[in-house]
């Protein structure tokens, strides 16, 4: 996995970076309130961590927003569990250009929602980009 540091979404002085998910999966998951396939995948996210505890499955929630309260205010209203950071260069960002890549396309492409899980050694299991058609939970029962 390529190394990172990024913002907490709603503690901007607290950094974010791999070390803090080690022996575990992760699960990034790539999101923005303006991206509806991204708001539908919520309740699937719900699932796997019923299914999988925080112990063995970390899922970190990455806002591609353009600003944090845009984040934060849907976060108020809807439960997305995990940690939540904020990708503040958005999808051309750093974070974005390293994550948020359309597998199979131009590396100019981009997309929401994206989902990248992480085994507990620090290599990219599996990527579902915006426009697959595999499941997020199908791919946890998968390699989890």
């Amino acid at each position: 996995m390529p190394g990172f540091e990024i913002e907490a979404l709603r503690d901007s002085g607290r950094a974010i970076t791999p070390s803090d998910f080690e022996g575990r999966y992760v699960l990034l998951n790539l999101w923005a309130t303006w991206c509806g396939p991204c708001i539908e995948k919520i309740p699937a996210l719900q699932k796997a961590r019923q299914r999988y505890s925080p112990e063995r499955l970390a899922i970190l929630n990455v806002s591609f927003d353009r600003s944090r309260p845009e984040a934060t205010a849907l976060l108020e209203k809807r439960e997305m569990p995990g940690s939540h950071a904020y990708a503040s260069g958005g999808l051309g960002g750093e974070f974005g250009g390293k994550f948020a890549r359309v597998s199979g396309r131009s590396s100019s492409m981009r997309g929401l929602p994206n989902f990248t899980l992480v085994g507990p050694e620090g290599k990219v299991t599996e990527i579902i980009s915006a426009g697959d058609s595999g499941g997020v939970l199908e791919m946890l029962s998968e390699h989890l």
